[in-house]
């Protein structure tokens, strides 16, 4: 093949071309501190590196929803403490009214706690977290119960859903974080409040049998199955913060390997750059060379 002044030269001005590339290349991920700046600069880590920040913001939008879960399940462990405190003060008065020697004023005294405590469900049954209603299930604007206060005792009415809300908390981990009211107090046929309007008659009655019987068996059921449900809350809470302190190193781990795909390595691109100008001005100074020959230097 002939070789041409014009290949020699094409040629040159191409590699001092190429050259200028490289040193811009390296320019720009001294600037930037990013290695990549565009697709073609490395398409295996770009795709990489998608995956690493999509898991990241995956991480924290799981974190997130994993926090709220734990403050609406801290709510309800802390109603369900109060309302373990009622129960084990209405089991006994309950014991106390049950004793056959106790006279009908001492029966209305405890009839008058008994009433204030149902009141005092009646506001737990209701209680708020950050404008959610936390035993009303998927209906969270709504009270879980409603009062109607034209009948004595006045009626508590179940109004909440028996789907409890649901958080995702991982990939493909769906955890339900609400306990819903009808379970807390009971099948709304049957409820523990009617349970409570029940004994509030057999005191207004001195029926003690009665309280004896059913009453007192009525409470301690409730009692076990509230205990029963803050068990499984505490093993819930439990499982959120071992979900979140695993997040969290899952997400310093993608964060370390984002880094070494995307952020520069001063040092080695630094080294690169420095040798990259030496071979842009040997080839500057080849080329001059070569290129300052004419016909003129052969005659």
């Amino acid at each position: 093949m002939r070789v041409t002044d014009n290949m020699v030269h094409t040629g040159i001005a191409g590699n001092i071309q190429s050259g200028l590339a490289r040193m811009n290349q390296n320019y720009n991920r001294l600037t930037t501190g990013k290695m990549i700046s565009r697709p073609s600069d490395d398409p295996v880590g770009l795709i990489m590196g998608m995956r690493l920040k999509k898991g990241i913001n995956e991480g924290v939008q799981y974190k997130e929803n994993a926090n709220s879960a734990l403050a609406l399940l801290s709510s309800s462990d802390y109603a369900l403490g109060e309302m373990t405190t009622v129960l084990h003060r209405l089991s006994d008065l309950a014991v106390r009214a049950s004793n056959g020697t106790m006279e009908q004023t001492s029966l209305d005294a405890i009839l008058s706690e008994v009433e204030e405590m149902r009141n005092h469900l009646y506001q737990i049954a209701n209680t708020e977290q950050e404008n959610t209603y936390i035993f009303a299930g998927e209906r969270t604007n709504t009270p879980a119960y409603s009062e109607d206060t034209s009948t004595d005792p006045s009626t508590m009415t179940w109004e909440g859903s028996s789907v409890a809300l649901q958080a995702e908390v991982g990939t493909g981990i769906n955890m339900e974080i609400t306990v819903t009211g009808d379970r807390v107090f009971g099948d709304p046929a049957n409820d523990f409040f009617a349970q409570l309007d029940g004994f509030i008659t057999n005191l207004r009655n001195g029926n003690q049998q009665e309280i004896s019987n059913t009453d007192i068996t009525n409470i301690q059921n409730r009692l076990d199955e509230v205990l029963n449900i803050r068990g499984e809350i505490g093993a819930k809470v439990n499982r959120l913060e071992q979900n979140i302190e695993r997040m969290d190193l899952m997400n310093i781990n993608f964060k370390e390997l984002l880094s070494k795909i995307e952020d520069t390595d001063y040092a080695e691109v630094t080294m690169n750059l420095k040798m990259q100008e030496s071979v842009y001005l040997a080839a500057l100074a080849t080329g001059a060379r070569i290129m300052q020959n004419t016909l003129v230097n052969y005659i």
